[in-house]
């Protein structure tokens, strides 16, 4: 098995796609099972996750996220808000 990464929106990968539509079509019943739940595997995933790719978490907002939830957490959010509006803050 050779597996081609390529960009979803290649001529490639849409003649590929077209390709699997075709065979699907004509035979619905040719993927292989696993109690009774179709199982995508080889080309087509690759391209179908390529194509639903969900957009990446920098390495700002992730930490803006742990520091909102250890704030919520600790219950500090109250006393950051006073000390904050003080000269010290």
């Amino acid at each position: 098995r050779v597996s081609k990464e390529v960009d979803s929106t290649s001529k490639e990968a849409k003649s590929f796609l077209k390709q699997q539509e075709k065979r699907q079509s004509a035979a619905p019943g040719s993927l292989p099972t696993v109690s009774g739940v179709k199982r995508p595997s080889g080309m087509s995933s690759l391209l179908g996750k390529i194509g639903s790719k969900k957009q990446k978490m920098s390495t700002l907002e992730k930490s803006k996220l742990d520091w909102e939830n250890f704030k919520e957490e600790e219950g500090i959010v109250e006393e950051l808000a006073i000390h904050n509006r003080g000269k010290d803050g």
